[in-house]
């Protein structure tokens, strides 16, 4: 028998011992689908993240501001630093009279302009990093900084730690839980299909005694896993899919399902992908787990 005669033999094998579990197989698929859900909410959350740093890399703006004695000899030498830093996607002069004109939009400060009657802001720049280089915006402002003519370098450094501290501490404490939720659905899995290797153990003990090789006994369990688990994801992706067409703005107070919504439809397809493979590994290793067992290492 050769290997596609044999992969044949094996999934339908599995396919039909699927059926034939009944009430197990559909627990199974019950156990798989509960989890995928719940490790659904983690990746989106993650991927929600992801997708607000790399919106707001794109938005990172440095303010470079020059000093009062700035010439303009200075500010072209400057501009040429800058047009040629790997780290810069782009940047913009902002003058001193551009500048106060947009300050003088509020009330107040147009009564202290008119008050002080002179400008007292100076020439900047406003500088937008490469999204790959917004780690090395420290290292752009010590450059910026051995310039003569630049007074102060401003990027919220900060406020940028901070956030993305908080968001790291969100990523490892998601990506705990859901090991965690995880490991459990995998040790119910397992536990379950144990019970039907138990209701099947007079079949198995029949193909020991016929001779049948180790892979057609393995094999349709395995693969029956993996089925069940592939079930599960699908009935997962179909409620998230539904949600998100129908359900979504209905559904914005509970569990995070807001930020799933939010997801652009490339990172929903990466995420069902995800799913689909999760699922199917989860059945996949609690068949493995299952035929580990003592009993069923001496049946075989």
């Amino acid at each position: 028998m050769n290997f596609i005669s044999r992969l044949g033999y094996v999934i339908k094998e599995g396919f039909l011992q699927v059926i034939r579990a009944g009430g197990l197989s559909v627990a199974v698929v019950v156990i798989v689908a509960a989890t995928l859900l719940q490790l659904s909410l983690f990746l989106g959350v993650s991927r929600v993240l992801d997708h607000a740093f790399s919106s707001a890399n794109q938005k990172f703006e440095m303010a470079v501001f020059l000093s009062a004695a700035t010439t303009q000899a200075d500010t072209a030498r400057i501009q040429d630093l800058l047009s040629h830093d790997a780290r810069v996607a782009s940047f913009q002069l902002v003058t001193k009279e551009a500048a106060l004109q947009e300050f003088r939009k509020d009330p107040s400060i147009d009564q202290m302009v008119r008050a002080l009657g002179e400008n007292p802001l100076t020439d900047s720049f406003t500088v937008v990093l490469k999204n790959e280089a917004t780690g090395q915006a420290d290292s752009l402002a010590a450059d910026l900084k051995k310039e003569s003519r630049v007074e102060e370098v401003s990027y919220g450094k900060g406020e940028w730690e901070t956030v993305s501290n908080l968001a790291r501490v969100i990523r490892w404490a998601g990506l705990l839980m859901a090991s965690l939720v995880f490991l459990t659905a995998l040790f119910i899995v397992a536990n379950t299909l144990t019970l039907a290797l138990w209701a099947r153990r007079e079949d198995m003990l029949s193909m020991v005694r016929l001779g049948a090789p180790v892979w057609m006994r393995w094999g349709p369990y395995l693969c029956e896993g993996i089925f069940q688990g592939l079930m599960g994801s699908v009935i997962v992706m179909v409620f998230l899919e539904a949600t998100r067409r129908a359900a979504g703005a209905a559904l914005q107070k509970y569990s995070g399902f807001d930020l799933l919504a939010t997801l652009p439809a490339q990172d929903w397809f990466s995420l069902y992908l995800h799913l689909m493979v999760i699922g199917m590994v989860i059945g996949m290793l609690g068949a493995f787990w299952a035929l580990q067992k003592k009993w069923v290492k001496e049946l075989l």
